[in-house]
């Protein structure tokens, strides 16, 4: 069992400098019984001192952006991808979009600011926050002008140091035909002084700089309204541009007028010095998103990374009844501009110089602030030995009756408690069914079948792959019901069995809440109701499902019925045992993990239907076994059939070739290599990812079925139609060719392998033997 259960819910909303600073910190030193959550939107987080960096292509963009899930990875923290549109401090939970609320015992925010979009037509500009929306635009900016080098002005919005950086990162970037005039770049500000509230010096290097480049500024031209013919000022005058872009005042996030929390006149979170909301205990706030009662401080990426170590110790003073520490802003820093090229304007005390040399130094600063987060050993997360136990947390094992870091029950002394299974399960909405007819509080389920149809039933249990419990609800619940899908069935009711580590009972019910939640949420989508179940505790969150559905008699589509000339059509990407490993080790990008994520969620429902109007002679789901495992299952016993595979239509997860070639297996991978023994020429595979791939187990894999040649690119228009981008036709089944008959080995290799190929040629062409 865990050796310090959780007793208390830390949940961070948003992956600012100083959230990422907390998470680092903790991955250093946790705090055992309290459980850290981060609520992100986004996977990955920019590093607001190097996004000119990336405009003017000084860095690629994994290197200027935090990636939070691999930091969460390391800190022990379980990740949440959701934006937050509410929250209720009286009753301690956060409202967030799409998906149930979540509950918390301390609250930290870091949510940032975004431009002020206030001006009549901001729909025809872009803000350069959210940073990843504004790169994509710029790429895709970018590439238009290379293809199309027409005329083109940029117009940037915004006379304060992140304005003036993006215009002079921008005309770097475009610097050639800037030069020649084709492209120009202007600088737009209401006031006199750019950058805005820096002193002379400074701004006389900047004007320099801006000049060098060719940026033509704008002062004290006041914007009335945007159009799609570009800017017009309080005198009505008309600045013609292609592209405006907004680097305006910072504007607090607007859900957080309707959030209880004290609130300063333009709608930040009122803190003291202590980081703490103003009258109330329980919720933090840090960043462009806090604002000092005493004295409001510029909305300035520098403090933010300040405020990130107290943070971290208030926090836990928080959760520990300890002394909490103050924060002093400094009142001097050295500042330092990027310039477009490796050059920029370093700034203190009034005194300012440019050059090579003030960049080197800023790049070398950022660089050391990035490698806090990247060069974190996950391991590090797991060693909690020795560590306190929160103090004012104690009564609860006193209510208990017993320590929760003693031995647990196992046996039916495992079970979840009566009082906190009741309470999450009166949270769950309401379920109806035509063929339920009593379940979840009984005993048993009771269901009335229809005549003359036929119950399929399938079981299938999940170690979460995932931190997120309402995510790994919903996986789980898909998981299960894709069994069902691939025999044609319709589902009607579910039974969970649910396993949770142990814990305060308040987190269990939270965590059975999520985990059931995100189930009913999938299984609701699919017209099956949650009949009952069983919970207990254990090592790790697991979450099963025993599913039961319907079918037409001679309306089954069975998992051996291959026939000679049949395609084989595979509807997701492979790779997401081999993604989940690397992730499991800190070693994946964040946004491959999102990526796969995003294709198990996709339900086989919509597949299976397809293909049974496209008459599949087979169909299973490829899971556990892989892909090959999967397919050889489908082959059976039949001695007259072959099945070739083409490696260069197999759909690949981004990411899976590179965690497979540096070896990051899923646990089930060796096993599932010894079906590799059943393909005829293994040796032309052997030096690409694919290879490897075809055992790679999968979570929430798609369908693979065998479909008539003739119909098999309607088939495949049909499912590209219905949203699932990934499939392709990656194989064939043919006849055993009569020379290959006479190799009395050819029955235990019926699988040949391609690098390339036509599908069409393999049904129509006798290929040599496989020797």
């Amino acid at each position: 069992m865990q050796a310090h259960p959780n007793y208390q819910d830390l949940v961070l909303v948003g992956g600012g400098h100083a959230h990422a600073i907390v998470l680092q910190m903790w991955a250093m030193n946790p705090l055992p019984g309290a459980r850290l959550t981060l609520v992100s939107p986004q996977i990955q987080t920019p590093y607001s001192g190097m996004v000119p960096g990336l405009i003017a292509g000084h860095y690629e963009f994994d290197q200027t952006h935090i990636d939070l899930m691999r930091l969460c990875r390391a800190a022990g923290a379980r990740f949440i991808r959701a934006a937050a549109e509410h929250i209720d401090p009286v009753r301690r939970r956060i409202h967030l979009q799409g998906r149930p609320e979540l509950e918390y015992d301390l609250l930290s925010l870091d949510v940032g600011s975004t431009p002020v979009q206030n001006l009549p037509g901001a729909e025809h500009a872009t803000p350069i926050k959210p940073v990843g929306r504004f790169y994509a635009r710029w790429q895709s900016l970018q590439q238009r002008l290379r293809e199309n080098p027409t005329p083109t002005s940029l117009g940037v919005v915004g006379g304060g140091a992140g304005g003036c950086e993006l215009a002079m990162a921008l005309a770097w970037a475009l610097r050639e035909p800037v030069e020649t005039g084709a492209v120009q770049v202007h600088l737009i500000h209401s006031g006199e002084q750019i950058p805005q509230g820096y002193p002379p010096m400074a701004r006389r290097q900047v004007a320099r700089e801006m000049t060098r480049l060719g940026v033509h500024v704008h002062r004290n031209w006041k914007v009335s309204a945007i159009t799609a013919e570009g800017l017009v000022s309080d005198s009505g005058e008309l600045l013609q541009l292609d592209e405006v872009l907004l680097c305006t005042p910072a504007g607090a996030p607007a859900w957080l007028a309707n959030s209880e929390l004290e609130l300063d006149q333009r709608g930040f979170v009122l803190v003291d010095t202590q980081l703490r909301a103003l009258g109330q205990p329980t919720v933090f706030a840090v960043g462009d998103v806090a604002s000092f009662a005493a004295s409001p401080l510029p909305k300035a990426g520098v403090y933010a990374v300040r405020q990130g170590p107290v943070l971290f110790h208030n926090l836990r003073a928080a959760l520990t009844n300890r002394p909490m520490r103050q924060y002093r802003p400094q009142q001097r820093f050295l500042s330092l501009l990027s310039c477009g090229g490796r050059r920029a304007v370093a700034v203190r005390n009034g005194l300012a110089f440019a050059g090579e040399l003030p960049w080197r130094w800023k790049d070398a600063i950022d660089q050391k602030f990035m490698h806090r987060f990247s060069d974190l050993p996950v391991s590090m997360s797991e060693s909690t030995a020795g560590a306190a136990q929160p103090r004012h947390r104690q009564s609860i094992d006193q209510r208990e009756g017993v320590s929760l870091a003693a031995m647990r029950c196992n046996g039916c002394g495992a079970k979840i408690g009566a009082g906190v299974l009741s309470a999450a399960l009166r949270r769950l909405p309401r379920q109806q069914s035509r063929y339920l007819l009593r379940g979840a509080g009984d005993d048993a389920a009771v269901m009335e079948l229809p005549p003359g149809q036929l119950l399929v039933q399938s079981s299938d249990q999940l170690r979460a792959p995932v931190s997120d419990p309402w995510l790994c609800g919903r996986l789980a619940a898909l998981h299960a019901l894709s069994d069902l899908f691939a025999m044609h069935a319709q589902p009607i009711a579910a039974q969970a069995l649910v396993t949770l580590p142990a814990a305060a009972a308040e987190l269990t019910q939270r965590d059975l809440y999520q985990l059931l939640r995100g189930a009913v949420y999938e299984l609701n989508r699919h017209h099956c109701v949650l009949s009952g179940g069983h919970s207990a505790e254990g090592t790790d969150l697991q979450l099963g499902f025993t599913v039961n559905g319907l079918a037409q008699p001679g309306g089954v589509v069975e998992k051996t019925g291959l026939r000679a000339g049949d395609c084989l059509i595979l509807t997701k990407p492979l790779g997401v045992g081999t993604i989940f490993a690397a992730e499991g080790q800190g070693q994946a990008q964040g946004r491959w993990v999102a990526r796969a994520i995003d294709s198990m969620l996709q339900s086989n429902d919509t597949a299976a239907r397809v293909f049974a109007a496209h008459s599949a002679h087979a169909m299973t789901d490829v899971t556990g076994f892989g892909l090959l495992g999967h397919l050889l299952e489908m082959l059976g016993d039949r001695v007259d059939l072959r099945v070739t595979l083409i490696a260069d239509r197999l759909p690949l997860l981004e990411g899976a070739a590179y965690c497979i070639e540096q070896g990051w297996l899923s646990s089930l991978a060796p096993q599932n290599a010894e079906a590799m023994d059943r393909i005829a020429n293994p040796r032309e595979w052997q030096c690409i990812p694919q290879a490897a791939l075809l055992i790679d187990p999968q979570t929430c894999g798609g369908l693979l079925a065998a479909v008539p040649a003739a119909g098999a690119e309607a088939c495949l228009r049909e499912l590209h139609q219905a949203g699932l981008e990934s499939a392709a036709i990656v194989g064939c089944v043919t006849e055993i060719n009569q020379a290959d008959r006479e190799d009395d080995t050819s029955n235990q290799r019926p699988v040949r392998l391609l690098r390339s190929g036509d599908w069409r040629q393999l049904l129509t062409h006798n290929y040599p033997p496989s020797r």
